[in-house]
């Protein structure tokens, strides 16, 4: 039973860990640092106007481009978990912007918590699937690409859902 669960923990530990080392990052970094980082990854969180679509699609297809990069390459598939990770650790510096910023609490709790805690999930559980660990070379034998396509049709449904849902919390 341990070892059918120890991924989820595997996986939630990574989750945790990320999210928690951002929001301690976001309170060493400067306030401009912070602004760098943002507007450099996902300017969406800074701008007063509702993000185009484009400007929403933009940090996924960046993120699906590296996490493939990362998949298909002979050696650097085996950190394909840190580009999960890594995201975990950029929702938690913007969390913690957004937590900074007392009037934007429903963009937070509404859009930006949620919204990403859903990707970072996603793309950790198909980093998972896609490059097991060396103890699961059982899964690597049995893989099977439907789970994988799945998740990938839900990662798509995921920005969609945010693409309807953002212009509206624009307005709160």
């Amino acid at each position: 039973m341990l070892t059918r669960s120890f991924p989820i923990f595997y996986l939630l530990g990574l989750l945790v860990i990320g999210y928690l080392g951002g929001l301690w990052l976001y309170s060493k970094m400067q306030f401009n640092q912070v602004e760098k980082v943002i507007n450099w990854l996902d300017p969406r969180i800074l701008n007063e106007h509702i993000p185009s679509g484009f400007d929403s699609i933009l940090p996924q297809l960046i993120t699906i481009f590296l996490f493939l990069l990362f998949a298909t390459h002979l050696i650097l598939k085996h950190v394909i978990l840190l580009i999960g990770t890594m995201r975990a650790v950029f929702w938690g510096i913007c969390s913690g912007f957004l937590i900074a910023q007392e009037t934007e609490f429903w963009s937070y709790a509404l859009w930006w918590f949620p919204f990403q805690l859903l990707y970072c999930s996603l793309l950790l559980l198909i980093g998972f699937l896609l490059v097991p660990p060396p103890s699961y070379q059982e899964l690597s034998k049995n893989r099977s690409f439907k789970g994988i396509g799945l998740l990938s049709i839900i990662y798509i449904v995921i920005t969609g859902l945010e693409l309807f849902v953002l212009p509206f919390i624009h307005r709160l």
